[in-house]
């Protein structure tokens, strides 16, 4: 005969996210809050917590960042200590966050935008050095390339290609990128 156990417990379909998200703050939490600077010093949510909802919307299946406010929070509100923030936290968040493009226009008229994001930038390469993927003090081979984006987003700028769309440069250690502009 079978033995049955009542576990007064909850389940949850997402509950392998949970050591994802343990790992995610014991790698890379101090090391975001200390790179981007703390949002707030007494209620609301810190930019770890924040960037830590957004990775579990991808890691879970989602497929745009409401999905963890419609279908994901109350799954993930089970952890026992660590807090998940609704879809309006992520995007407020993600809008600090952004930086003034500054346009360069050449000899010829053309009209080019660069953003540096450069704490953004700093939080890619203190986050592969936190989790070990770069080491201080090592020399590594740099790569930076323009990738070609074809859009028919209303910001999307003709490229040489002969298309729309958005052009970031990029700045790749080893397939790791370091930087974004």
């Amino acid at each position: 005969m079978a033995k049955v156990q009542i576990k007064s417990e909850k389940l949850t379909p997402f509950g392998g996210i949970f050591s994802i998200m343990e790992q995610f703050d014991a790698l890379l939490a101090q090391t975001i809050d200390s790179t981007l600077g703390l949002r707030c010093t007494m209620f609301g949510y810190q930019y770890s917590e924040i960037l830590r909802s957004l990775m579990c919307v991808y890691l879970c299946g989602g497929s745009c960042i409401e999905d963890v406010t419609t279908h994901l929070m109350k799954h993930l509100s089970l952890h026992p200590t660590l807090r998940t923030c609704s879809a309006d936290t992520i995007l407020r968040a993600i809008e600090e966050l952004t930086f003034k493009s500054i346009t360069y226009k050449s000899a010829s008229g053309k009209s080019y935008d660069f953003n540096t994001a450069d704490k953004m930038n700093c939080l890619l390469v203190n986050a592969l050095l936190a989790t070990g993927q770069l080491k201080s003090g090592q020399e590594y081979d740099f790569d930076f390339d323009h990738q070609f984006i074809e859009t028919e987003k209303y910001d999307a700028k003709p490229t040489y290609k002969k298309f729309l769309g958005y052009s970031p440069g990029v700045a790749v250690i080893n397939d790791m990128i370091v930087g974004i502009e």
